[in-house]
């Protein structure tokens, strides 16, 4: 069965100190939901941080500065995506290079045939068959295609079950951020789950 789920490189939180965070090795796809731990919903702040202005730079050791250069950036953009996984072959499909979780809900045309954005290098693309979608790892710029045992196929109400369930993880999300700010800076949770939902397009169908 197919699995949507949303998730956040953790690349950019390496070596980040100003508050606690996982050790990503590499590219550590974390997912984002109501279920995060403490250290999850850091890192992905981190990794928020390290695309704000240089407003953030100027109070390396400010908590509250480094959480409002958030909340006042204009638009939170994060590597990431919505990852393709089916739980009875194990084949996974990630967001690739160039794909941000801002950009989730072009998943929401493809039951009525749109074309989301999943990156590059590789080139994960959906392909519209009949009353069906199949996710392939690769070969949406023209690459050949990898063997069909590598892609993922389910039917268009399998899809739209799978994306209602991601944007429920996404507001689940939203939730974890809200008790993560309280405890590191009450003052500024309000405006900083905002800027979350406002960037990320989490709340509404």
């Amino acid at each position: 069965m197919l699995v949507l789920e949303p998730v956040i490189d953790a690349a950019d939180a390496a070596g980040f100190t100003l508050w606690p965070t996982t050790a990503p090795a590499g590219r550590s796809l974390i997912r984002v939901s109501a279920g995060m731990s403490v250290l999850d919903v850091g890192t992905v702040m981190a990794v928020l941080h390290s695309r704000c202005s240089d407003a953030a730079a100027a109070h390396p050791d400010d908590v509250v500065a480094a959480l409002r250069a958030i909340v006042e950036t204009d638009c939170l953009i994060a590597s990431g995506g919505l990852l393709a996984r089916e739980t009875q072959t194990g084949v996974v499909i990630p967001p690739s290079c160039c794909c941000g979780l801002e950009s989730w809900r072009e998943w929401t045309a493809v039951p009525d045939g749109g074309q989301p954005w999943l990156g590059h290098s590789p080139a994960p693309w959906v392909e519209h068959l009949d009353n069906a979608v199949r996710i392939w790892p690769d070969g949406g710029l023209g690459e050949d295609l990898p063997p069909i045992e590598r892609a993922i196929t389910a039917p268009l109400d399998v899809v739209s079950a799978q994306l209602h369930t991601a944007h429920q993880d996404l507001l689940g999300f939203l939730d974890a951020a809200t008790r993560w700010a309280r405890d590191l800076a009450p003052g500024l949770a309000v405006n900083l789950v905002a800027k979350l939902d406002g960037s990320f397009a989490i709340a509404g169908q």
